[in-house]
């Protein structure tokens, strides 16, 4: 298989409003949308404006099959999913963060399930990891921000890697938002500020705006940061709302 652009790059972009023919009209759009309303605070991140849910998946690259991991038993009982990165965060190191889980409808919804299957065709892997399952963490995410001023701010506040080979951001809405801009530089920077990395380092920056605008990054060629938001001004909150879907190879532990 050729490379993708993600893949040679480590990083590109899209419109999928456009590539499914979609308008915000949608149905499975709309329903999509309105499970943001509801969303529960991190509770890793109290005071932080971020707004999240969980959950995990497998998808099989021989057949293109995707199911749903069931949640651990305590964790089910709780109405949580378990989320971990080992060291590549470094607010939450070693961390196995319990994250409230998203309902099964919203896991069944249509077109979150597109985005998926669009995210693994621009996904490339080894011979190896390509007769493996791959485990795909979906998260729902929303940075909110009362019209009293402040930031909300994404987790970690600097340029980082994840540990996830690839990680896709899928715009769902922004409202009455400042900020959120995007910024991919070269791995050189993780750690840093974006002010920090010279401009022949810088490979890209952009802002999401409509819904279903989208970006990924191949994790091990690049670095990336996401600002905090403000509110723009408007008697409402500002919101900035997210689905993030990070692709992880599973191999034989032994």
């Amino acid at each position: 298989m050729a490379p993708s652009e993600l893949s040679k790059n480590g990083y590109d972009r899209w419109d999928l409003a456009d590539h499914f023919g979609l308008t915000e009209a949608d149905e499975n759009y709309q329903v999509l949308r309105a499970s943001y309303d509801n969303l529960p605070s991190d509770p890793y991140a109290p005071g932080s404006g971020r707004h999240r849910r969980y959950a995990r998946g497998v998808f099989l690259p021989w057949s293109k099959e995707f199911f749903w991991m069931p949640a651990t038993e305590s964790q089910a009982r709780e109405g949580m999913n378990g989320y971990y990165q080992g060291d590549n965060n470094p607010e939450y190191v070693g961390v196995v963060r319990e994250l409230p889980a998203i309902s099964p409808e919203i896991c069944d919804n249509p077109l979150l399930l597109d985005l998926i299957r669009f995210d693994f065709e621009q996904t490339r892997w080894s011979q190896d990891d390509a007769v493996w399952p791959l485990y795909v963490g979906v998260h729902l995410i929303k940075l909110h921000v009362a019209d009293d001023g402040g930031q909300a701010v994404s987790s970690p506040n600097e340029l980082h890697q994840d540990g996830e080979p690839y990680v896709f951001c899928h715009m769902i809405y922004r409202d009455n938002a400042e900020g959120g801009n995007n910024v991919i530089a070269t791995p050189a920077h993780r750690g840093k500020q974006p002010q920090e990395v010279p401009a022949h380092d810088l490979l890209a920056e952009f802002e999401l705006h409509k819904p279903l605008e989208s970006y990924a990054i191949a994790d091990d060629l690049v670095s990336h940061y996401v600002a905090p938001i403000r509110n723009a001004g408007a008697p409402r909150p500002g919101e900035r709302a997210i689905l993030l879907a990070d692709w992880v190879p599973m191999r034989h532990r032994v």
